[in-house]
C-alpha cells in the first residue's frame, strides 16, 4: 500500500511518533499548500475568534507525501490533513486510515449550506471521505495589458489561440508561462492537450485501457513539441512560475483557478489586470470540457474520536467559514450561501454552466500514484528538453511504468 511514497520516507521532517497530536489551541491541519500558509494563518486567527481553532502546518509536497506515508504505514496518521481526491484518496481509504464523513455532510446539506454534488469528488465505495479545501477549474489566465499591447482578445478556438500566440510573439511577448517548479507540474500540458484532442483516450489511459505510445498520445507530444519549437513557453526550469506571470514575463498561464490569490499577491487584480478563459478544443467537434480539481481535508480514524477535530470540520463547511476562505485566499468550497471568491471564478463558472461543460478529473488524481509520480518526472524531462527523440523516450518509459503497474493490479 502507498508503494509510490516509500522511497521518500527518509525526507519526512517529522517522525510518526509526533503525528496525531493536537495543538493546545486546536487540531493541527497538515498540508502541502505552503503558498497559502499566510492565508491559512489568517484563517486560523479568524477561526480562533469564532471558537473553532486550528493550527495550519505546512510541508513541501515531496516531503509531505513521505510524512503521510510514514504515519499511515505505522498506523498513526495525523488527525487532520489535506490530500487529493481520486486514486490518491482511494489509496488512503483502502489502507484503513480515514474516517467517513457522511454524517457531517448530511448536516451541512440539510442546513442548506453545502452543494451535495460537491461530495461526489470525495466518495470511495459510496462513502464520503473528505470536505473541500477548494473546488477549482483549470483555466488559462491572461494578462490584459499584454493582450492589449499585442492587439488580441481571448481566443474561442484552437486556431485563434495559435494566432494569438503568434501575435504575442510578434509583439515581443512570450505567450505562455510553464515550468517544472516543485516537481509536479509536468502533467499539466500533457493532460490538457489530450483532453482537447481525445478525451476518451485520456480516461482510458487513466484506467489502464490505453497506451502511452498510442497515436493519441503521440499526437499530444507532436503538438506540445511544436509549441516549444515556436518559442511559446518560458524556460521550464524557473522557480518563480506565478510571479513570472504576474510580472509579465508571459501573457498566459495554464493553472487551476486556485492560483488566483497567488497572482493577486504578485500585483495583479482579477478582472482588471487579468482574466481567464477555458482552453479551446483542438478537435473542434468535441464537447466543452474542463479539468476539475477538488482537494479534500480528510480526518483519520484516530482524529475522528477527538471532539475538536469534528468541531473544526463541521465549522469549515459553514457559510461563515466559506465566506472567509472565499475572501482570502479566494477559494470556493461548494457552500451555496457563500459568495463566489472573485469575478474570474464567477465568470468561468457561468461560462462552463452555459456550455454544459463536462468536468474531467485531473491526471494527478485520476491515475494511480505508482504511475503518476514517475510519469510526471518523465513529462518534466520533456519540458526541459522538448525534442522528438526525448518525447519518444518519455512515451516508452511511461508505458513501461504503466505496464508494470497494471500487470500487478488488473484481474
Amino acid at each position: 500500500m502507498l508503494k509510490a511514497f516509500k522511497t521518500g520516507i527518509a525526507a519526512a521532517v517529522l517522525t510518526a511518533a509526533a503525528v496525531g497530536t493536537a495543538a493546545a489551541d486546536g487540531p493541527k491541519l497538515y498540508h502541502d499548500k505552503y503558498f497559502w500558509q499566510e492565508s491559512m494563518q489568517r484563517m486560523a486567527t479568524f477561526a480562533a475568534e469564532k471558537q473553532h481553532p486550528f493550527e495550519p502546518t505546512p510541508y513541501a509536497t515531496d516531503q509531505y507525501q513521505a510524512f503521510i506515508a510514514t504515519g499511515v504505514q505505522s498506523g498513526n496518521p495525523p488527525d487532520l490533513f489535506t490530500w487529493w481526491n481520486g486514486t490518491k484518496l482511494k489509496e488512503l481509504v483502502d489502507s484503513g486510515a480515514l474516517q467517513p464523513l457522511d454524517d457531517l455532510w448530511k448536516e451541512a446539506v440539510d442546513a442548506g449550506q453545502m452543494d451535495p454534488s460537491a461530495a461526489e469528488l470525495y466518495k470511495v465505495d459510496g462513502k464520503i471521505y473528505g470536505v473541500p479545501l477548494h473546488l477549482s477549474s483549470w483555466v488559462v489566465f491572461y494578462n490584459k495589458k499584454l493582450f492589449d499591447k499585442a492587439g488580441v482578445t481571448p481566443p474561442k478556438s484552437w486556431d485563434e489561440l495559435l494566432a494569438t500566440a503568434d501575435k504575442l510573439k510578434g509583439a515581443g511577448i512570450t505567450p505562455f508561462v510553464a515550468t517544472v517548479q516543485d516537481g509536479w507540474r509536468g502533467f499539466i500540458w500533457f493532460e490538457e492537450l489530450l483532453i482537447r484532442t481525445d478525451p476518451e483516450t485520456y480516461l482510458k489511459l487513466n484506467a489502464g485501457e490505453a497506451s502511452y505510445t498510442s497515436d493519441a498520445v503521440k499526437k499530444v507530444f507532436q503538438i506540445w513539441g511544436d509549441l516549444y519549437a515556436k518559442g511559446y513557453f518560458t524556460p521550464a526550469t524557473s522557480n518563480e512560475e506565478v510571479l513570472s506571470f504576474a510580472r509579465g514575463d508571459a501573457a498566459m498561464y495554464l493553472m487551476g483557478d486556485w492560483a488566483i490569490q497567488n497572482i493577486v499577491e504578485g500585483g495583479l487584480k482579477p478582472g482588471d489586470d487579468f482574466g481567464a478563459f477555458v482552453m479551446p478544443n483542438i478537435t473542434p467537434d468535441l464537447p466543452a470540457a474542463v479539468i476539475g480539481e477538488g482537494s479534500p481535508i480528510v480526518v483519520s480514524k484516530t482524529g475522528a474520536a477527538k471532539p475538536e477535530v469534528a468541531d473544526f470540520v463541521r465549522w469549515w463547511m459553514t457559510d461563515e467559514a466559506a465566506a472567509a476562505w472565499a475572501k482570502d485566499p479566494s477559494l470556493y468550497i461548494g457552500n451555496v450561501k457563500a459568495p463566489k471568491p472573485n469575478v474570474i471564478v464567477k465568470d468561468v463558472s457561468e461560462a462552463l454552466a452555459a456550455a454544459k461543460a463536462r468536468t474531467l478529473p485531473r491526471y494527478w488524481e485520476a491515475s494511480p500514484s505508482d504511475i503518476v509520480l514517475p510519469a510526471v518526472e518523465e513529462f518534466n524531462r520533456f519540458m526541459v528538453d522538448p525534442k522528438p527523440a526525448v518525447a519518444e523516450e518519455v512515451m516508452q518509459n511511461v508505458q513501461k511504468i504503466a505496464d508494470d503497474y497494471w500487470a500487478q493490479h488488473k484481474q
